[in-house]
């Protein structure tokens, strides 16, 4: 049984490039289309949309609680990548 072509918007080059310049409308494409698209297809591209809509949405958020935010960001993945480097 053949699977019918994938619309454009579907497509992986597409896709990302809506992800990364129109998050709110890449979360709708994403969620509305989660039968057509592959499981770990699926969840790459609404990763790649909450990341996108995080910093997207800092852009309205006054310059002090942005930096505050984004210090907050950082300080949690430097936490977690010296906590993984610590168990191995």
């Amino acid at each position: 049984m053949m699977q019918a072509p994938l619309p454009w918007y579907l497509k992986e080059k597409a896709l990302f490039i809506i992800c990364f310049l129109g998050p709110p409308i890449a979360y709708i494409i994403v969620i509305g289309n989660k039968k057509k698209l592959e499981r770990k297809r699926y969840l790459e591209y609404l990763t790649l949309a909450t990341i996108m809509v995080s910093v997207w949405l800092l852009k309205f958020t006054p310059g002090p609680i942005r930096l505050s935010v984004l210090m907050t960001i950082i300080l949690i993945l430097l936490y977690r990548r010296i906590k993984k480097t610590k168990k191995k």
